[in-house]
């Protein structure tokens, strides 16, 4: 950087801009510093441990402090820096790099514009994170909102009902922007949304992966309910595709694909949830909103959550579904009827038993978090915590009762 950059002993020792940081990058930080005008600046940098929740991402903070003509000043940025693997077979990382990039600097300024023309009241409205414009597919510069008291829920908690409630609040106005998108600006979604895949490669290399995490799921059943689970398996491996190809349904719109607990982050205050913002937009794709609706809840609840509140935040999503629409003149019927939704949803339940046993053993992951920037991911040593098994179990349960298994 320049000579007035401060760069302090961070999580993992001292890092050196110059070292860390390829020319580009460097200079798209100092760009945004220009861009704030800064007339003396210290620069902060600190490479954060995923904890479990990022594999294929270098994250960092950084954190600039100084003078400008007007006076004191902190911009505080969040980074996240692509990590190349070639061999990395389910699905290619500069793709999905270029996906999120596309959200934060293209699809975030139209549903910014979409809200603001329908008068829609800044705390009604779908929120995403500030973005850079330096964000490219190599790198995603956000301001980083842990300054303003966001976090991440422990990715092994059960999340509580209001974390719940508004997360998916946001997720059924991120789906009614889709919506709108195709009603208002349909030349754009054509050729813009519309044609947004899905990023997984569902070949024989990913066939032994989830074969993999299905032996890990299953591992302490008893003989008889593996024997019963070892059917639905086999015939999963042709279904889940068709559910994340867009197949199961004839209603679609943009997806986030990753709808999880870890991927929302929340404010608290007097230790209840006050305010919750997505991110992570590197699997969108065009196919069945109720797919993300039903990965989110089982992603992140227990059997007991499940029978206290599944009813009520299913309905809790249609309502603000139809509601935000509502702000657009849209009337529900004309996109997503109720009795369309009910059925998909019925139809598509059997999804969460698949990805949960394909994909639950990486949410419960032990410290020793896989290094998948160099990690053959077949020769992965999975270790779980023990309350994996647990979750797991109350999920098979509920679909032994639902007679899938």
């Amino acid at each position: 950087m320049d000579n007035n950059s401060d760069v302090r002993d961070t999580f993992e020792g001292k890092i050196k801009l110059s070292e860390e940081f390829t020319e580009n990058l460097q200079k798209s930080i100092q760009d945004i510093i220009k861009r704030e005008e800064y007339i003396s600046h210290s620069i902060d940098v600190r490479k954060l441990s995923t904890g479990g929740n990022n594999f294929l991402g270098e994250l960092y903070e950084i954190d600039v402090k100084g003078k400008t003509k007007d006076g004191e000043k902190e911009t505080n940025i969040f980074l996240k820096r692509i990590i190349h693997n070639d061999d990395f077979k389910v699905y290619s990382i500069p793709e999905v790099y270029k996906k999120e990039a596309f959200v934060y600097k293209e699809l975030g300024k139209i549903f910014n514009e979409l809200q603001e023309n329908a008068n829609i009241p800044n705390d009604d409205r779908f929120k995403m994170v500030k973005s850079y414009d330096e964000t490219s597919g190599e790198v995603i510069i956000l301001e980083n909102l842990a300054r303003k008291g966001f976090k991440i829920m422990p990715r092994m908690d059960v999340m509580t009902i209001e974390f719940a409630k508004l997360s998916i609040e946001q997720l059924a106005k991120f789906h009614a922007l889709s919506f709108v998108l195709q009603k208002m600006k349909k030349e754009y979604f054509d050729t813009r949304i519309k044609s947004i895949k899905q990023s997984f490669v569902y070949d024989d290399y990913w066939n032994e992966f989830v074969k993999n995490m299905y032996e890990v799921s299953t591992s302490k059943l008893d003989e008889v309910t593996k024997a019963r689970i070892k059917r639905f398996f086999d015939t999963s491996l042709d279904k889940y595709p068709k559910y994340m190809n867009g197949l199961s349904s004839n209603i679609k719109c943009l997806c986030h694909g990753d709808f999880k607990m870890n991927n929302v982050l929340m404010k608290e205050k007097d230790g209840r949830v006050i305010e919750v913002i997505a991110i992570d937009y590197q699997q969108i794709y065009f196919g069945c909103p109720v797919i993300d609706l039903i990965y989110f809840i089982y992603a992140a609840s227990d059997r007991d959550f499940r029978k206290q509140h599944l009813s009520y935040l299913k309905d809790r999503y249609y309502e603000t579904l139809t509601s935000f629409l509502n702000y657009f003149s849209i009337g529900i019927s004309t996109v997503y009827p109720r009795e369309e939704f009910e059925e998909c949803f019925r139809n598509s339940l059997d999804y969460a038993l698949m990805y949960t046993l394909y994909m639950l053993p990486m949410f419960f992951l032990c410290d020793d978090v896989p290094d998948l920037s160099k990690d053959e991911l077949l020769e992965m040593n999975i270790s779980v915590d023990k309350r994996f098994y647990d979750r797991m179990q109350g999920i098979i349960n509920d679909f032994i009762e639902l007679g899938v298994i």
